[in-house]
């Protein structure tokens, strides 16, 4: 008689969850609340189909063996978004009972760490675009010579990609960032001008 008001109890229960699995976690019944929330289409499947926060998984064949579990689940529902239930799972003879109830302690708890989690990633994108930005910065303003670059061997003009001979200093600002100013080696000053002393140079 207790055990029949027991499940009227659950049975008529508008905010408490029960299932009833078999032992290898394939559910056997539900009361109304459950069938409310996940669908009547969920009877003879996995349990654990209809679990969605796979980090909390739960070992069935321990729980079949003696060993109670309770921990917070997000579960799927029929309207498509997910709810979070604080589940215990209870073995009883060959079945395992599952009682479900709102934990809004927690719920309140993973929308906090899901805003804060939000928040860091807004953080790192930002940061992301920054570095973006200045290595794009920094790529648009390298320039590189590469490769074999003919050069005579005489005038010491160099071929550019087009075919023309071009001056050294010319080839050399259109090729590079690198900003050329005039002056003489040793050797050039005392052989085209020698009358020049080292020093007033």
């Amino acid at each position: 008689m207790k055990l029949k008001a027991f499940y009227d109890y659950i049975n008529s229960s508008g905010t408490l969850l029960f299932f009833r699995l078999d032992s290898e976690g394939r559910i056997l019944s539900m009361n109304q609340c459950a069938c409310q929330i996940c669908g009547e289409h969920v009877m003879g499947e996995p349990f654990q189909n209809i679990i969605l926060d796979f980090q909390n998984i739960f070992n069935i064949r321990e729980i079949a063996k003696g060993s109670e579990c309770e921990k917070p689940f997000s579960i799927q529902t029929v309207q498509g978004g997910p709810e979070t239930y604080l589940l215990k799972f209870t073995p009883a003879e060959d079945d395992i009972l599952v009682f479900g109830r709102k934990d809004f302690d927690e719920m309140e708890l993973l929308k906090t760490e899901v805003m804060s989690l939000n928040q860091e990633l807004g953080n790192l994108s930002r940061t992301l675009h920054k570095k973006n930005a200045e290595l794009q910065n920094a790529l648009d303003h390298v320039k590189t010579l590469q490769g074999i670059i003919p050069i005579c061997m005489h005038c010491h003009k160099i071929r550019d990609e087009k075919q023309i001979w071009d001056r050294l200093e010319k080839y050399l600002t259109e090729h590079t960032y690198a900003e050329l100013s005039h002056s003489i080696c040793p050797e050039c000053l005392e052989r085209l001008y020698p009358d020049i002393d080292d020093d007033e140079c």
